[in-house]
């Protein structure tokens, strides 16, 4: 499957996922409307706030690795058999909790040693020469070292699903594809990123019009609801699109004969 084909059947078979959206949406909504007072200026600095805030993270982030973990195995179904059932949302997300867990537990610790060895890198070479050449080399270094750690971890999530694969299993076989597959893996992903983009600045500059006279906390919560829907369409096209083309890789290594 190619880049173009991928993008346009994550489009298309997006409407088969509404009932998930509504899940994303809820869930965002909820995170918006709740962090809109704690997020107010007159609470900056506030160590009670903080905490709040902290918590709701965490609480927040768990609900969103089942909701993951569902949309996953939902978007599995309808690329392989052209149908889902809503019941297996919940039996999905229980089934990859784990798994998608420990996964994003170790791209944390990879985010954390590439962000460190960077800062190093950084700082020695600024340590040799502190110009403006030597800043903008650090940022094309770090630029381009972010772009091949998210390409090489782009696909693993995805074994875990569609392969049933335990978390070093997926990590090893979606390194691998997202390596061997590396150009086409990034247009990808940068073409899905510009749409989203382009979306999100649409829709940004017609709901900035609607709302502009409108008193400030309404207007507020006007932007929240309209970038919960943004948000819990682009990440199921974005998700479809993906699962698709690891799929159709999937297929051709199986089609391919073995020597």
């Amino acid at each position: 499957m190619g880049v173009i084909e991928a993008v346009k059947k994550g489009f298309t078979l997006s409407g088969k996922l509404k009932n998930v959206m509504v899940l994303f949406f809820v869930l965002n909504v909820a995170m918006g409307l709740i962090s809109l007072p704690l997020s107010s200026p007159e609470n900056a600095g506030n160590a009670g706030i903080a905490v709040i805030s902290f918590i709701l993270s965490i609480v927040f982030f768990a609900i969103f690795i089942f909701l993951q973990g569902g949309a996953l195995g939902m978007a599995r179904d309808i690329h392989k058999t052209g149908t889902c059932e809503m019941p297996n949302f919940a039996v999905y997300g229980k089934r990859y909790y784990l798994r998608i867990l420990g996964l994003l537990s170790i791209y944390i610790l990879i985010a954390i040693g590439a962000v460190l060895v960077l800062a190093l890198l950084g700082s020695g070479l600024l340590a040799l020469a502190d110009n403006p050449f030597t800043k903008t080399l650090i940022g094309v270094i770090a630029g381009v070292v972010a772009l091949i750690i998210i390409v090489l971890l782009l696909f693993p999530i995805y074994s875990i699903v569609a392969n049933e694969s335990s978390v070093i299993q997926a990590l090893k076989r979606g390194v691998k594809i997202g390596r061997d597959n590396f150009w086409v893996s990034l247009g990808l992903f940068a073409l899905l990123i510009v749409i989203s983009i382009l979306i999100s600045l649409v829709v940004g500059f017609a709901v900035g019009l609607i709302t502009a006279p409108l008193p400030i906390t309404l207007s507020r919560i006007i932007i929240t609801i309209v970038n919960s829907a943004v948000q819990s369409y682009i990440p199921i096209v974005m998700m479809l699109a993906l699962m698709g083309f690891y799929l159709g890789i999937c297929n051709k290594e199986i089609d391919v004969p073995q020597q």
